[in-house]
């Protein structure tokens, strides 16, 4: 991993990461790509801040509840992500595996936060999604983007 340094900005009380020129063009970045950037304290440069009590990478399942717009879950056969869980899957548009109990579904993460291809037979057997069920996805196997999902009815 090769280390840069990146200005920070403040602009309506929000805070913007200034990549170097250079750097983006080099890594083809274009608006709303992610990249992941290690945060350091400004006394000590090897010494890297703690800022989770757990790291992303050493996280194996998820699990959250249903609560985004369920009538479009089910009209349209996909499947919300919150934000908060987004980091846990490939990039963006990038293709994975999750093997359900209906099949196995390739699928990806699009921009606005659904899992939308190939959820129509998922939708037929487990379907509608209410707000309070629960969906834990676990990953398989890392380097080849293999989950697994379960899904839990919730109880009214």
């Amino acid at each position: 991993m090769k280390k840069i340094r990146v200005n920070i900005s403040k602009i309506k009380n929000h805070y913007y990461a200034k990549i170097p020129d250079i750097v983006a063009k080099q890594l083809d970045l274009d608006n709303s790509h992610d990249i992941d950037i290690s945060i350091y304290t400004h006394d000590k440069f090897e010494e890297q801040m703690e800022i989770w009590n757990i790291h992303p990478e050493d996280v194996d399942e998820i699990t959250f509840p249903i609560k985004h717009d369920v009538h479009t879950m089910n009209m349209y056969n996909r499947i919300y992500v919150p934000q908060e869980y987004r980091f846990f899957f490939p990039k963006i548009n990038k293709d994975f595996i999750i093997v359900t109990n209906v099949e196995n579904i390739r699928t990806h993460v699009t921009t606005n936060g659904y899992f939308t291809k190939g959820l129509r037979q998922w939708f037929l057997v487990n379907g509608p999604v209410m707000p309070d069920d629960v969906l834990k996805i676990k990953i398989i196997d890392e380097e080849s983007n293999l989950y697994e999902m379960f899904f839990d009815k919730g109880v009214k």
